[in-house]
């Protein structure tokens, strides 16, 4: 008998199943897998073990003991703890008081803060974390505050850690540290179940991975038994052949110049050339400013110095006070649409539906008479469904109810209906699953092959070489490197993005 068992958990939603009759069992000491597409029911299953969600039939089963888990506090004490994706922090509350919001230890009536930082300190310095208790929480980088997040869940002492996708946030070190924060806790005989899109989390951390399709369990594997391939198939159901598409179409005259632009203490002498249907990739380190440089084209940063140079028009040139790009609105009129990383907080209406989502930006083009016709939003709705694969029950659904891979879809759209013929799109595949991001992929190439400019910033090392022509290099703010497709190497990539390296080639069409 395993050490965790969920037996027959079924979970519906309005009459739709989100887990179908699931059986899952997990072990102490052991790094367990849970992974499938978006919608395949992983979250739902671990919601259900946290007590986030109630399942409408089924049993929980821990240490041979059978469990009632109807909320969170009923999983907290049956030993389950969690990480969570998306941060649940209160930013004005130091990094301690964030990690034992659940038990403040106190002296007589009041909390004593001596004994609260000591403890979360202690915690922090076992996870070989460099930040300070004491310190306010909304003084943290998002990667610093997902640590927090981790230290959270470990407070607890809990025998079952859940991970939702705890590295989304996080640098390469950051994901060194987190891989060594796992081990010890699978040393400590914890049970660790790791939800995760990146596959080679998958291979480098756990010894077992269970497979749930479309609310169905599929499979489990030893992971030293697994192959990617293997992995992946079981997941979508289907063989996606190459998991990343190749930029091998030829790109043509320069669309973009970007010449000396700089930003006080954010970045400097920034340089580079986007090309007619060229997908550019930009790599770097976490907190390296890859993402403040592009923003300066979307008017969401303001450059200091130099000059933008856009279809063969000066656009911005900063000792003449020129800025055609200073706002949103004055960059999507200049041809330049663009993507956020992060689609939850500064990307989707989460309570508006589908089609309100996909047209807020063109309300005044699709405007008639000051009025905007629903029949005209609906058009351009069947539209993008059918070109991008979007799937939802009907345009009056809430966007926020869809998978991660149709918000993103979404989110392209919205972009793509304004008209633009450059994108600029952040992190354009995290959190979502592997087919998704197969046809993600697909959608950008296509889009470059017909004649779209794409600055690509990625995390992900592995997308920025499967799908980019040429690829700048970030480090501190600073241009390290511009690498061409024939020389793109994980290695030196990273050594440029770590600045023990520069490497410039020539523009080759």
């Amino acid at each position: 008998m395993a050490d965790i068992e969920l037996r027959h958990i079924t979970k519906t939603f309005n009459g739709v199943y989100a887990l179908n009759d699931v059986s899952l069992s997990f072990n102490k000491g052991e790094v367990h897998a849970v992974v499938g597409e978006n919608g395949a029911g992983k979250s739902t299953i671990m919601k259900v073990l946290s007590g986030l969600y109630f399942a409408d039939s089924g049993e929980i089963w821990i240490d041979g003991e059978k469990k009632n888990i109807a909320n969170v506090a009923d999983a907290q004490k049956a030993g389950v703890s969690v990480v969570y994706q998306e941060l649940n922090l209160m930013p004005s509350l130091t990094v301690a008081e964030n990690i034992y919001l659940h038990n403040l230890p106190t002296k007589g009536v009041m909390v004593d803060q001596k004994e609260m930082n000591r403890k979360a300190q202690e915690l922090l310095d076992r996870m070989h974390v460099s930040i300070s208790a004491s310190q306010k929480t909304e003084m943290l980088s998002v990667s610093e505050q997902q640590m927090v997040e981790i230290a959270k869940a470990l407070s607890f002492d809990s025998d079952i850690i859940i991970m939702d996708e705890p590295t989304a946030s996080l640098n390469v070190q950051e994901v060194d540290a987190l891989y060594g924060i796992v081990r010890d806790l699978k040393k400590a005989g914890k049970a660790v179940i790791y939800i995760s899109h990146r596959l080679k989390e998958i291979f480098d951390i756990t010894d077992r991975v269970s497979i749930l399709r479309d609310g169905h369990f599929i499979a489990s594997y030893e992971t030293k038994d697994l192959t990617e391939d293997i992995l992946i198939s079981n997941m979508v159901g289907r063989q996606i052949s190459g998991h990343y598409t190749t930029a091998d179409h030829p790109y043509g005259e320069t669309v973009l110049e970007v010449k000396g632009l700089s930003k006080a203490g954010v970045y400097e002498d920034i340089s580079f050339e986007l090309h007619k249907g060229e997908i550019l990739g930009i790599a770097g380190l976490m907190g390296c400013f890859r993402e403040e440089i592009v923003q300066s084209l979307y008017g969401l940063v303001h450059p200091d110095a130099g000059k933008v140079v856009l279809n063969g028009t000066t656009v911005v040139d900063m000792e003449k006070g020129l800025n055609k790009l200073s706002t949103p609105l004055k960059a999507n009129r200049q041809g330049i649409g663009y993507v956020t990383e992060d689609r939850k907080g500064s990307g989707i209406f989460a309570l508006m539906n589908v089609r309100e989502n996909l047209t807020i930006s063109i309300l005044d083009k699709l405007a008639k008479m000051g009025l905007v016709h629903g029949k005209d939003e609906q058009e351009l709705l069947n539209r993008y469904t059918e070109q991008m694969h979007m799937k939802y029950s009907g345009f009056k659904q809430r966007i926020g109810s869809l998978s991660g891979g149709n918000q993103q879809k979404f989110l392209l759209a919205r972009a793509l209906a304004t008209g633009c013929r450059l994108l600029i799109m952040l992190e354009p595949t995290r959190g979502i699953d592997v087919g998704a991001k197969a046809e993600i992929y697909s959608l950008l190439e296509d889009l470059a092959k017909s004649g779209m400019s794409i600055l690509m910033i990625s995390s992900e090392l592995p997308e920025i070489i499967g799908n980019c022509h040429r690829s700048l290099v970030i480090f501190q703010g600073k241009l390290t490197g511009v690498l061409d497709q024939s020389e793109f190497d994980e290695t030196l990539i990273m050594q440029c993005a770590t600045g023990n390296q520069t490497y410039f080639t020539e523009v080759k069409r």
